[in-house]
């Protein structure tokens, strides 16, 4: 098993990073070159894959709470809504990025199934796809960090609990939800399910401070 994470942003302005945790560990900012390592890893064992970048939004009845953050987003020194010029811009961002990843690791491991449903995995006999889709949330972030460096804080804080066979609990959630990563998967042929545009994912918020 390993966890990888893509901390979105523009691979032409170079200010994209990805970093891949377990036996195989490795890291960088070239975006092809992070697909043929997740397909390789992919074509013999489970990966959890996250993306930096808000995976899911709120669907309220309240005008006035229609942007508010989602809960855990803010609070402990923490304020970072998704609605906010940063969370804004990379999920924009987020909606090309991601899929063209999907696209390319679904053309080159057709036969793996991916699932945005966390509990169990990938232990539990029911919980038989091979690829779990997440949401990587990291806060406090050091601007002397490189990008593939705040990838890795992620992938290794899903790759320790995963590794406890401890239950998981997502550091963001809502009661209702629209899944950007769900269209994202229907688009590129990870599901057929209409189901997942209302499953929020897993959110892996590291500690930072």
């Amino acid at each position: 098993m390993h966890v990888a994470v893509i901390d979105i942003g523009s691979p032409k302005n170079n200010n994209i990073g990805w970093a891949l945790v377990g036996d195989k560990a490795d890291c960088g900012t070239n975006l092809d070159e992070c697909v043929k390592v997740l397909a390789q890893v992919l074509k013999t064992e489970p990966l959890a894959l996250g993306f930096e970048a808000p995976m899911f939004v709120p669907m309220r009845n309240e005008p006035f709470s229609l942007t508010s953050a989602r809960c855990g987003e803010t609070g402990e020194g923490v304020s970072r809504p998704f609605s906010a010029s940063a969370g804004a811009s990379v999920l924009v961002t987020s909606t090309v990025v991601v899929p063209y990843v999907l696209r390319c690791l679904r053309k080159t491991v057709p036969d793996v199934t991916a699932t945005l449903d966390w509990n169990g995995w990938p232990n539990e006999p029911r919980q038989s796809s091979r690829m779990l889709l997440f949401e990587a949330f990291v806060t406090n972030q050091d601007k002397a960090r490189q990008h593939f460096e705040d990838a890795r804080l992620a992938a290794k804080e899903l790759y320790t609990k995963l590794r406890g066979n401890k239950k998981i609990e997502s550091s963001v959630t809502v009661d209702k939800c629209f899944s950007i990563l769900g269209a994202m998967m229907l688009r590129t042929g990870w599901s057929k399910d209409i189901s997942v545009l209302s499953q929020p994912c897993l959110v892996v918020r590291p500690n930072t401070e």
